[in-house]
This record gives structure tokens, C-alpha cells and sequence, in this order.
């Protein structure tokens, strides 16, 4: 199989055009190296030097004479792991303030204390990007990754749905996709598992996590003990898509609490966790406050919890923010995401705003749904309402499913399966 085609590289190209620093990160083994050594080029519009901060002679190098190194006039200078030096940040600055036509593209594996000191010392400079593991519509091959049913959901509204709706894919059409829907919500979607056979899978998700623990910490910072921050992966994988209580991971692990907050910390800046925020309409609203935690890989939740059921919701509901969170990431402006939950136990998974639009949506791992599984989305949007949305802006609910069709359920509320959803809109 070829290159996967990446939704990201319109909108680093875009970036590139405007901004004399870009910045990209995103964990180990997304396709960063790729992206940029052998996607960007394709247009040709980007002769490149490319320095690669993983290899200790080539940090001795720069660290020798590093603005003659890196002053390559209008060709664009890539800096990959500059997290790993990040010294080199106050030269690119000085570069790009002396001369017109400097252009950097930084790469790192965390955000750590790169996005620090991007923000300290590349001010007003640098953009940031993130390069998420392969979405579901970038299992493709070709140079563009199509339109998805989430895209035009969220550019025309109910419309979209209807034209969805309508659309009548082949028989074929939906045998592959619900194929490459399952495997992507059993395997995740990390570029290297993809031409591996079923049984050496495993074998390279324990071989991530194992350079994880190895590499990646000691970029984010010391940790004492590699078993115990093991065994609090393992832990926290098992309550993805749950409310996250530190204290109750911390009686489990017999650690401080204040110990279990700086791992959750460092696996959301290493992107293999994230914390999803509630949505508080106002700070007095008797609403839950604590944040979900979510696995950004389905194939290293199931791996790090030893779950492997295509019926596992919350795993399900696990992969459905992940691709949210890809969609997000090729955004020029994307919407702000949160969940619902009254302290009455009312929820909604996923609530993405943005000043025109909020599209709310509950994921449910059946084959089918139910007009009972529209109520939470009804009563939501009828009653919440968020500081900085125009009380005109549409609002739409979603069933998200592993079924087959798109229908409505309800008033301004549909049923749609994941890969319809993420999949390509035609």
C-alpha cells in the first residue's frame, strides 16, 4: 500500500504561506516525518533542508554553529524532535527577525516544553498544528483525502443530513467501509499497524507502548518508577469515556493523588490521553465538573485494558471522540468540544459549538437505534444555552451508531452510523 493521503497537509500548506514558523505535534508514530519528507514536496513548492534531532551528531553539529546551520535563505528548514533541543528555538527566532523570506517548520513528539517555549519565545511568530494517528478517511489511497459526512454535516446543517440520507451507497461501497470502520475501532489508527497481518498487531502496539515508556517520559520528565506509571496506564485505559476521579485512581495505585494528576498530565501532553471539559453554560449551573477521560487511540485503550469486543461501548464511544478529534485538528477554525451531564445524570457524549452552530451527539455501540436514544439530544437543545452562541444558530442532535442508515429519530435529531459520520460523504 502507498502513502495514506493526510487532511492535515491543505492546511499546513495554507499556514505555510502566511506564517514564517510553523509548528507541528502530535505523538510518536503519527506520520510527521512523512507528512513532511514526503507528502509536503509533492507540490514542489517547498525545496527543504531537514534536520533530524533525534540523532545526537546532528545535535552536536547544530549546537556548534547553529545560526550558520540553519540560515538556508528561502528554503524551508525543518527541525524534527526540536523538543529535543530546544535551545534552537531563540536561533530560529533570531533568523526569522533578521531576514525576510526565513521560513521553519518545527516537528515534536509531545507538547512539553516546546509548546512553552514557542509561546515565550516564538510569539507573534508560529502557528501550531497537530498530526493525529490516521483518521478513518484517510484509509485511502490517492493524493486527497475526501470530503466527510461529518464535513457536511457541520457546512450545511439538517441539509446534509437529508443529502446523506438520500444518497444510496453500493452494496460494496458499505461492505468496505463497515470493514474498515471495525478494524479501525479494534486496531486504532497508528500508520505502521495497517500493512501488518492481524496476529503481529499486538506485537508493535506493545513495542509503541514500550518506546513510549522508554523515550517519551524521559523527554516529559522523571518518573521514578516505570512499573507503577505502567500499571496507572493500564488503570486509566480501563476508564476511558468515564468521569475521571483521582482520588479513586489513586487508592488503586496506593500513590498521592497529586502524583496520579502529573501522570494524567503527562499523557495528555504526549497525546495519548485526553481530558474532555464539561460544558457550563453559566459557573452557578448544577452541572458535573469533573472532566471525562478518553484514550485518543482505540487500539491502545483495547491493548493497555485488554479489551477486544467490537461491543464495548465505552471503546466505541472512546474512538468516536478520536475522530472528532482528528476532524478537529484540519479545522482552520474549529469548533469548541465539551459533554453534558446534569448532576440529575442527564448526558450528552459530545457537544461541539462554535458561534453559529452546536451539534450535539450521544454514541451508542448498537446496530440500531431507538427514538428513546433521542431524548438526552431533545432536551439538551431546548435547553442549553452557551455564552457566545447566537440564539439563532442551528442546532442538530446525532445517534451515532454502527448501523446502516441515516434516518431522523426525532425533531432536528438523526441516527447515523460511525462510518457514514466519518467516513466519505459520497
Amino acid at each position: 500500500m502507498g502513502l495514506h493521503p493526510r487532511r492535515l497537509l491543505p492546511l499546513l500548506r495554507a499556514r505555510l504561506e502566511r506564517w514564517p514558523i510553523v509548528v507541528i505535534t502530535g505523538a510518536r508514530q503519527t506520520g510527521k516525518t512523512t507528512l513532511v519528507r514526503d507528502l509536503l514536496p509533492g507540490s514542489g513548492r517547498y525545496p527543504s533542508v531537514y534536520f533530524s534531532l533525534d540523532d545526537p551528531d546532528e545535535r552536536l553539529r547544530l549546537a556548534a554553529d547553529p545560526v550558520r546551520r540553519l540560515d538556508h535563505g528561502n528554503k524551508l528548514v525543518i527541525l524534527d524532535e526540536v523538543q529535543k533541543q530546544p535551545g534552537l528555538l531563540d536561533v530560529v527566532k533570531l533568523l526569522v527577525d533578521r531576514k525576510k523570506g526565513h521560513r521553519f517548520l518545527l516537528l515534536g513528539s509531545s507538547q512539553i516544553l516546546l509548546l512553552r517555549q514557542v509561546r515565550e519565545t516564538l510569539a507573534g511568530r508560529a502557528t501550531l498544528l497537530e498530526l493525529w494517528p490516521l483518521a478513518l478517511a484517510e484509509r485511502v489511497e490517492g493524493e486527497e483525502v475526501p470530503a466527510t459526512g461529518l464535513d457536511r454535516i457541520w457546512q450545511a446543517g439538517e441539509s446534509g443530513l437529508r443529502r446523506l440520507a438520500k444518497a444510496t451507497p453500493a452494496a460494496e461501497t458499505i461492505r468496505l467501509w463497515r470493514a474498515r470502520a471495525d478494524d479501525h475501532l479494534l486496531w486504532g489508527g497508528y500508520p505502521g499497524l495497517e500493512p501488518l497481518p492481524e496476529p503481529d498487531r499486538p506485537v508493535w502496539l506493545r513495542d509503541f507502548r514500550r518506546t513510549y515508556l522508554e523515550r517519551d517520559l524521559a523527554d516529559l520528565g522523571r518518573v521514578a518508577d516505570l512499573d507503577q506509571f505502567a500499571l496507572a496506564q493500564n488503570l486509566l485505559a480501563a476508564r476511558t469515556a468515564q468521569l475521571l476521579s483521582y482520588s479513586e485512581v489513586s487508592r488503586e495505585l496506593g500513590v498521592a493523588v497529586n502524583t496520579v494528576k502529573r501522570y494524567v498530565r503527562f499523557l495528555e501532553i504526549s497525546y495519548q490521553a485526553f481530558l474532555l471539559r464539561p460544558l457550563l453554560p453559566t459557573t452557578t449551573a448544577r452541572l458535573v465538573k469533573s472532566p471525562k477521560l478518553y484514550w485518543t487511540d482505540p487500539g491502545v485503550a483495547r491493548l493497555l485494558a485488554d479489551r477486544m469486543s467490537l461491543g464495548d461501548g465505552p471503546l466505541f464511544e472512546t474512538a468516536v471522540l478520536g475522530e472528532i478529534l482528528r476532524w478537529s485538528s484540519w479545522q482552520d477554525s474549529p469548533p469548541r468540544l465539551s459533554f453534558y451531564r446534569t448532576h440529575g445524570g442527564r448526558e450528552v457524549d459530545f457537544v461541539l459549538h462554535s458561534a453559529r452552530s452546536l451539534l450535539a451527539m450521544e454514541v451508542k455501540v448498537s446496530q440500531k437505534a431507538y427514538p428513546t436514544y433521542a431524548r438526552p439530544l431533545m432536551d439538551t437543545l431546548e435547553t442549553v444555552r452557551v455564552p457566545g452562541i447566537s440564539p439563532h444558530a442551528g442546532r442538530l442532535g446525532l445517534v451515532v451508531t454502527r448501523g446502516r442508515e441515516v434516518e431522523p429519530l426525532a425533531p432536528h435529531i438523526w441516527a447515523i452510523p460511525d462510518w457514514r459520520l466519518f467516513g466519505p460523504a459520497d
